[in-house]
């Protein structure tokens, strides 16, 4: 008896939108066939209520340069619009990845990036 298994090598990209933030998730292996949903989550206008953007790379098998450019563009694009960039996970790829890229981004329980002080909340946040 010949048993076949099916594997899903493809990237994953989900979005969770909360009431003062994102959370983006990603796994598989993200490939430049994954740009248009990388965007879409990482690089969409925010809307006025979004405080926080937080990624979980954790599970992250592959990546492409391209993917890594819309990760590491996503920082940028939070800060110069006035939210806060994290990631809660980075798989060992994506840590080695951005290393050899001589780039970091900002991890939940790190040290923050300039200028990324969180300031109080308050009652309406």
């Amino acid at each position: 008896m010949t048993t076949t298994a099916t594997v899903d090598v493809g990237g994953r990209v989900g979005c969770v939108h909360l009431a003062d933030g994102v959370v983006v998730q990603l796994g598989g292996t993200l490939t430049d066939d994954n740009l248009p949903e990388l965007r879409d989550a990482l690089l969409s206008p925010f809307v006025a209520s979004c405080r926080d953007v937080v990624v979980d790379a954790g599970e992250v098998e592959d990546v492409t340069e391209s993917a890594l450019a819309v990760l590491v563009a996503a920082r940028d694009w939070a800060q110069d619009n006035g939210r806060r960039f994290f990631v809660s996970r980075l798989s060992p790829l994506v840590r080695a990845a951005l290393k050899v890229c001589e780039v970091s981004l900002p991890e939940l329980g790190g040290p923050l990036a300039p200028g990324c002080i969180p300031g109080p909340r308050t009652a309406v946040d």
